[in-house]
């Protein structure tokens, strides 16, 4: 096997160009500059193709933020005043990082369970769901007094997982 195959820079005695050949293509070459400067015509054109952006008012930005401000606001405020029984947990002002997950979990699975919920489960599982239901609580209560157990947040997570899975169930068959 030829060794000129495997490598493209390495050259073979069939590959090697003339000397004379050579020396005359180093002399053709020739560095040309341009006859004129050729960048205002190309900076013209690119200006013409560019759109015309029209100037917005500067006080669109500030008023339109202000009202996405009182919009999500209110949003918050109306769907905390329709959680009827399933109502948000409460941490302190100064809630570990851990806490605040919990309540953010919480929040989010009462959301996901109002979905799901079909009402009244069969006889058969209504012992399974208040046990779920229960364990879920007590995980909180323990949660509050050490607010910083990460064990505690992942089985209130499984928990809250479970609970979810078998109402979606019962939902979707």
């Amino acid at each position: 096997m030829n060794t000129n195959d495997n490598n493209p820079n390495t050259r073979g005695p069939e590959d090697e160009l003339p000397e004379a050949l050579r020396w005359q293509l180093r002399a053709m070459r020739r560095d040309a500059q341009p006859g004129n400067d050729l960048w205002p015509g190309i900076a013209a054109r690119l200006q013409a193709q560019r759109p015309v952006a029209k100037a917005r008012p500067r006080w669109l930005a500030p008023v339109s933020m202000a009202a996405t401000l009182a919009l999500a606001i209110g949003m918050v405020g109306l769907w905390r005043s329709e959680g009827g029984g399933n109502a948000p947990v409460v941490t302190p002002a100064k809630a570990t990082l851990v806490q605040r997950e919990a309540e953010g979990m919480t929040l989010q699975y009462q959301a996901a369970l109002r979905e799901v919920d079909s009402g009244q489960a069969p006889m058969e599982l209504q012992p399974v769901f208040e046990d779920l239901d229960r364990n879920a609580g007590l995980i909180l209560q323990a949660l509050a007094r050490n607010p910083d157990s990460r064990l505690l947040l992942e089985q209130l997570r499984r928990t809250y997982a479970r609970r979810l899975a078998l109402a979606q169930r019962l939902a979707y068959a």
